[in-house]
């Protein structure tokens, strides 16, 4: 059999649909190793959300062409929402990607895996094929599961919200939602296979169908799936987010206590000129009406600085929403144009040496604020499905003696909670008392 190595980048999606490609290749006796050497071909899952996470692609691009190099018929693809075209170095008309990048052999859409047997065949990682996927609805793909603990199961892809900013509506097309019954099976099946947490993707979940309510139904049937212990969504958007999705949540115990909103401003011009569709008021008045059924729940969010034509009043207010708001944590990044978005084409462009010293202000907010709130937890008890164990020796020389392990997870809250433990409870429920908030982080004891 043939082994193949990747690099995923970028959100959760990219790592569900890591999981179809698996399948695709397992069909024509591909196996994936962690050992790159081993490979015969190399298989990126790009971002293109900032223009870090593509230079991030390039950077990892230069290290295998080395590999690539290094032994003849080694061969490397990429897909992810840096592509555009699918097609490979010999097509008349090729994505703009695999001009930029001379070691890649191919790049494909998604959307087009129906077309890696062909692809491969082409860069002979294949002989010629007649195998063909089952269906041309990629979503569809049944996932070789990569952790069958933690599931992560897409309920739409694409979006039609089309923010000024952002590249997915570009990348992923627009927004198409999945069947019902195709989602709650492979809920099912994956429970039955031992899923304790199942994560429900889409650019927007709450625009699910299209239809008003749909979603909440969706949540509550797939909370009602009997031995699911957790159940979470991502992401949201405050426009379609509404109290139908609250009460579901307030009504079945086992979706988490946890609700990420990304707000990306808290200044209602800045909100315009971003096409967001709601005021800086009206998301207030959701955390209101969320906090108010669900008061333990945390609740965090995503924010840019910089945004073209931000003015020091404006990032004020964006300071002043934050505080209002009373986050759990946020994740914000400086604004970063995007090639194709309306926003790249704004004259008003903010030097970068401000939006630096603005995201340090937002930055000793955020960490204010969540090491506030994180205080408050010591000597409280929290349940945690661990994630990973970083190991260690104690005795040099031997591996296998006395070895320390930091294990990691998250709460029903997402809080990050460290502790000391072994690698038998990756994939585990535990109870961790909090012996030490941290800034943006918990540790703990395990209780036993």
């Amino acid at each position: 059999m043939k082994k193949y190595f990747w690099r995923i980048f970028g959100c959760a999606m990219n790592y569900a649909d890591a999981e179809r490609v698996a399948q695709v290749l397992a069909k024509l006796d591909f196996v994936r190793t962690e050992n790159l050497d081993e490979a015969e071909l190399v298989l990126l899952f790009s971002c293109a959300v900032k223009q870090k996470a593509e230079d991030k692609i390039f950077g990892e691009l230069e290290k295998f062409a080395q590999w690539k190099a290094a032994e003849p018929g080694r061969q490397i693809g990429l897909t992810g929402c840096v592509v555009r075209q699918t097609s490979d170095q010999a097509a008349a008309k090729k994505d703009e990607f695999l001009r930029r990048a001379a070691s890649l052999d191919f790049v494909w859409r998604i959307e087009d895996s129906e077309q890696l047997p062909t692809l491969l065949a082409k860069t002979k990682q294949l002989p010629a094929t007649n195998y063909q996927l089952p269906t041309t609805n990629f979503l569809a793909v049944e996932p070789l599961r990569q952790n069958r603990r933690q599931v992560l199961v897409p309920i739409s892809t694409g979006c039609d919200n089309f923010c000024s900013y952002c590249i997915v509506p570009h990348a992923r097309g627009r927004e198409l939602s999945r069947d019902p019954e195709e989602i709650m099976a492979e809920c099912e099946k994956a429970v039955k296979n031992g899923a304790r947490e199942i994560t429900l993707l889409g650019q927007n979940v709450n625009s699910f169908q299209k239809k008003p309510g749909a979603f909440a139904e969706l949540l509550k049937r797939v909370a009602a799936i009997q031995e699911l212990q957790r159940l979470r969504f991502m992401s949201s958007h405050p426009k379609d987010f509404d109290e139908s999705v609250i009460d579901v949540m307030a009504a079945n115990e086992n979706i988490e206590r946890h609700l990420h909103l990304p707000a990306q401003h808290g200044d209602n011009e800045i909100l315009r000129k971003m096409n967001r569709n709601y005021t800086a008021e009206k998301y207030l008045d959701l955390l209101e009406k969320f906090r108010a059924k669900l008061p333990d729940a945390s609740i965090t969010s995503d924010f840019i600085v910089g945004f073209p034509g931000e003015t020091e009043a404006q990032f004020e207010n964006l300071l002043k929403f934050y505080k209002q708001a009373d986050f759990d944590f946020a994740f914000f990044s400086q604004y970063s144009p995007r090639p194709g978005t309306a926003a790249a084409a704004f004259l008003d462009q903010i030097p970068a040496s401000v939006k630096k010293e603005r995201f340090a202000r937002l930055n000793n907010l955020v960490v204010a604020t969540t090491a506030r709130k994180f205080a408050r937890l010591k000597n409280q008890t929290v349940e945690v499905l661990v994630e990973k164990c970083a190991c260690h020796s104690l005795e040099k020389g031997n591996p296998e003696k006395n070895e320390k392990c930091v294990c990691e997870g998250r709460s029903s809250e997402f809080y990050l909670t460290k502790f000391a433990g072994d690698t038998k409870l990756i994939g585990e429920l535990v109870k961790v008392k909090i012996t030490q908030p941290r800034e943006v982080e918990l540790f703990g004891e395990i209780l036993r």
